[in-house]
């Protein structure tokens, strides 16, 4: 009986007997809000607030669920309680999230809560969220000794930094929607000035929110994130990437007049979204008989990298602007395409067969959106589409690929996709393996595509098939 009593388990409170600094850890991955909510249930509780490493402060989720300006009071006088008494116990803050997007702070309060974060509680990580108007950003900001990561968000405007503004640790920057005041023309390199250190920048821009003129030099910058949702403005006049340590670059915008002095030494992974105006397409020379718009600097100078993914605007851009396609030499993953319908047919398997061709090491492919590039008899709409596309073309680059990995995004199981993977299999010789992504609706559903690829003749007998659920 006595044993039997002690082995009874116990349904006591299990949590609060965990130690402190994992209870942190666990409040961590709360709102502040929700976490704040806790104090109520002990002084213990109520201490663990001042220790959690990670403050999230958002406006539109606040601790009352009263509307108007007593709301905003409420906010305000939480997250200046809670910020001064982390000041007053000398808790360390690893990341700090400011979120105002209602309008009800003032612009000073704001001001004060992102100094005492970065001067006083010394934060390693800050996202800046304003939302609500044109918002000016503080100097002292850019004078920290602590600071690693910062993003800054959105309509946000950045002046001339003074000259002793220099944060020589931080590491990672995003700039979403971010102006200058003074002169739009050096923004982008006083923030390679600013942050010496800088590894990882992400840059996106509107037609009104912009400042980069197309010039960007640094050593030490590995990763590169440019968007721009400006389609209205001209292209820039000259686009420059000296960025000899730089490792991914991801670049999305209007095809610029010009590209030159491109370093890409160290360059592993390119993303190009290249849009073209309809002057570029048809290269009308503009009053002094300059013809902008050509790319084939700009893919020569990515030539060396492993992996490659272009956007049906950059196939497009490089069908219209690009005199030849270079040798890749280290290419070894190639993605074409989108999932989204969009893209030309006849330009996509007009360029697959050069892609392939100058692309010898390549072991994986993929086609993102087979579907769209699959509209029965597109290629016979002119007599101009007969006579410079060939089907033969295509399948002999696929017979001399070594390409061993296949990769079907957006795969909807038509018979016009069919006859494009009977084409794809049946010249592919060294395929190992063939993933299909479709959103099928049941098991049958996915039963009944994968027995339709299986009758597919392969030229590769060690090819295997795998049809995967598509979740996105």
């Amino acid at each position: 009986m006595e044993a039997n009593k002690k082995a009874k388990p116990s349904y006591g409170d299990v949590i609060s007997n965990l130690p402190d600094d994992l209870l942190c850890r666990i409040l961590s991955y709360l709102s502040t809000k929700e976490a704040a909510l806790t104090s109520i249930l002990s002084k213990r509780w109520s201490n663990l607030l001042l220790s959690i490493p990670i403050l999230v402060f958002d406006d539109s989720v606040l601790l009352n669920p009263q509307k108007g300006q007593r709301k905003n009071v409420f906010f305000k006088a939480f997250v200046d309680r809670l910020l001064s008494q982390r000041v007053e116990t000398s808790s360390p803050v690893q990341r700090v999230s400011l979120k105002c997007r209602q309008g009800g702070v003032a612009p000073d309060c704001i001001i004060k809560w992102i100094l005492t974060t970065v001067r006083d509680l010394g934060v390693l990580d800050l996202s800046l969220c304003i939302d609500f108007g044109i918002f000016h950003l503080p100097f002292n900001v850019f004078r920290s000794k602590t600071l690693v990561n910062l993003r800054i968000g959105t309509m946000i405007r950045l002046g001339q930094f003074p000259k002793d503004a220099v944060s020589p640790t931080l590491n990672s920057l995003v700039l979403d929607l971010v102006e200058f005041r003074d002169d739009d023309k050096v923004g982008f390199r006083q923030i390679l000035l600013v942050f010496p250190s800088l590894q990882s920048l992400r840059v996106h821009e509107s037609n009104k929110w912009k400042f980069w003129n197309g010039s960007a030099s640094t050593r030490t910058l590995k990763s590169l994130v440019y968007r721009s949702d400006d389609d209205s403005s001209a292209p820039k006049p000259c686009v420059s990437f000296d960025t000899p340590s730089l490792v991914y670059l991801d670049y999305s915008d209007m095809v610029a007049d010009k590209y030159e002095n491109l370093k890409f030494d160290s360059l592993v992974e390119a993303r190009l979204d290249l849009h073209l105006t309809a002057y570029q397409i048809m290269r009308k020379p503009n009053n002094i008989g300059f013809v902008s718009g050509d790319i084939t600097t700009l893919f020569k100078g990515i030539r060396n990298v492993k992996i490659l993914c272009l956007s049906p605007d950059a196939l497009e851009a490089l069908y219209y602007r690009g005199d030849r396609i270079p040798v890749f030499n280290n290419l070894i993953s190639l993605s074409l395409g989108s999932d989204k319908p969009h893209g030309s047919p006849f330009i996509f398997w007009k360029l697959l067969p050069s892609l392939l061709n100058n692309s010898l090491n390549i072991e994986t492919l993929t086609i993102k959106g087979l579907v769209h590039y699959v509209a029965e008899g597109w290629e016979g709409l002119s007599p101009m589409s007969r006579l410079c596309f060939s089907w033969d073309a295509v399948s002999d680059s696929l017979s001399s690929s070594a390409m061993k990995v296949l990769e079907i995004t957006g795969y909807k199981g038509t018979s016009q996709e069919l006859n494009q993977m009977k084409r794809l299999l049946g010249n592919l010789s060294r395929l190992e393996v063939v993933r299909v992504y479709h959103k099928a609706v049941d098991d049958r559903e996915r039963s009944s595509v994968m027995k339709d690829l299986l009758l597919l003749p392969k030229a590769s007998s060690e090819c295997e098939i795998q049809v995967m659920k598509e979740t996105a």
